[in-house]
């Protein structure tokens, strides 16, 4: 039997400090059967470039978008451009373990969607760690991140983008992405649940880079809020990032209500997740909030970790303190 075509799908943007060891360590993947496509989103720097270099010297296969179509629409596009059979995700600063597409492969089974523990990074001094402070997530994927877990993925998605490989199949149905989707990664993982399903490899098979220029980047000192929890409290602004938040899901979950694929029972805890965000939408108390909190609560598990996530629903009970 002919072994597939893998597309590798990479995203850039004012990629070049990193864009080549991340594609040198793509081509060296044990795996013979490549090809990598890559969508490049209006580089001002050297990305274009080096991109070129690689058409030339490596097959590599990339188209610039005509204006700024920003990260989702950028991975979508670059997805939509995949000939292979299956399709694996690539940012652009990574390092990918020479074995890593192999043991995808070896390992997906059935499921239309692999995805991997992302603990491992490297940091600002260029020295490989390990992110303690993730383990509850991956806990959380051992228990309940394989399969066919929709209404944890309709809650929180916690599978990373640059650890996924999917079927093609996939394609088809998750695209294109609806619009208040934040994250490409958590919207193919939600279609694939109700697909072929997915699963959780908990073996660290590329490493993510830590750096200032990294889209997810944030200082240190931007991370707390100056003044800290109460004086948020008391300038209301604590209210208001609830209540931006309630927004953005309520958005995010009703653009998952058009998905041809859920049952009745996920568009049934999907509406209990829309009056649970729906207290931060009006003042008072909430009481079918804070009711149907004590229902989605435990789907919540990767954000609220070491058992916090019971005090969901007392949050939308004070809307949102």
């Amino acid at each position: 039997m002919t072994a597939p075509l893998v597309s590798v799908a990479m995203a850039t943007r004012n990629g070049a400090l990193y864009l080549r060891e991340q594609l040198d360590s793509i081509y060296a993947q044990t795996w013979p059967h490549l090809e990598v496509v890559v969508t490049d989103d209006a580089s001002t720097d050297g990305t274009p470039e080096i991109l070129d270099e690689y058409a030339r010297e490596r097959g590599l296969r990339w188209e610039a978008n005509p204006t700024p179509l920003g990260l989702v629409r950028n991975f979508e596009r670059a997805i939509s451009l995949c000939r292979g059979d299956l399709i694996a995700l690539s940012d652009q600063d990574d390092v990918w373990k020479p074995h890593k597409i192999a043991t995808l492969i070896e390992r997906i089974g059935d499921h239309t969607l692999i995805y991997g523990n992302i603990q491992e990074y490297i940091d600002l001094d260029g020295e490989r760690k390990v992110e303690a402070a993730f383990e509850p997530i991956f806990r959380f994927a051992r228990a309940h991140g394989s399969g066919r877990p929709t209404r944890y993925l309709l809650a929180e998605s916690w599978v990373v983008s640059h650890s996924v490989m999917f079927r093609r199949e996939l394609v088809s149905h998750a695209l294109p992405i609806p619009p208040h989707q934040p994250y490409h990664d958590a919207w193919l993982a939600l279609v694939a649940s109700k697909l072929g399903g997915i699963v959780y490899l908990d073996e660290r098979l590329q490493v993510y880079r830590r750096h200032r220029a990294s889209l997810t980047w944030a200082e240190p000192e931007e991370r707390v809020r100056q003044g800290g929890l109460g004086r948020a409290l008391l300038d209301g602004s604590f209210r208001e990032s609830w209540r931006r938040r309630c927004e953005a899901e309520s958005a995010r979950l009703r653009d998952a209500l058009e998905l041809p694929l859920l049952d009745d029972g996920d568009r049934r805890f999907v509406g209990d997740l829309l009056a649970y965000y729906a207290s931060g939408l009006a003042p008072g108390r909430r009481w079918r909030a804070f009711r149907a909190g004590l229902r989605v609560a435990p789907y919540f598990s990767t954000a609220w970790g070491n058992g916090r996530h019971r005090r969901l629903p007392l949050r939308a009970l004070l809307g949102g303190l």
